[in-house]
């Protein structure tokens, strides 16, 4: 007998592995909806390491696109928590990543939380 399994199949497995693949979904649809935060990200990373690294959003039809897309999300970790904390060290008039009405800062500050939660990127490098 044949068992055919479709990516979605494992993320609905309940998998010790993937429990953090719904924050890091959510982490980079997040990103993709923010083209300042793209903006920062990549003028970051052009400071520091000379070239840009995009954000990339899985299919959930192939495995290789999940991979990728954490994969790459790891490679930015350093650069993302430095804008995290940049961010954190600016006064309330001059964030530039919280900002909007309660419902959107409440939203970035989940998604900046993660950013700096180790075990996320733990779970994620597994």
């Amino acid at each position: 007998m044949q068992v055919n399994l479709v990516v979605g199949d494992y993320f609905r497995s309940g998998i010790d592995v993937l429990d953090f693949t719904d924050l890091a979904n959510a982490l980079i649809t997040w990103l993709w909806s923010k083209t300042l935060i793209l903006a920062l990200l990549r003028n970051a990373q052009l400071e520091t390491t000379g070239t840009a690294l995009a954000i990339i959003r899985a299919v959930l039809m192939r495995w290789t696109a999940h991979y990728q897309a954490y994969k790459c999300l790891l490679e930015l970790k350093a650069t993302l928590q430095m804008l995290v904390s940049a961010e954190a060290a600016q006064p309330e008039s001059k964030k530039m990543i919280i900002t909007g009405d309660k419902k959107a800062k409440d939203h970035a500050t989940e998604m900046l939380n993660v950013i700096m939660n180790s075990t996320f990127w733990h779970a994620i490098a597994r």
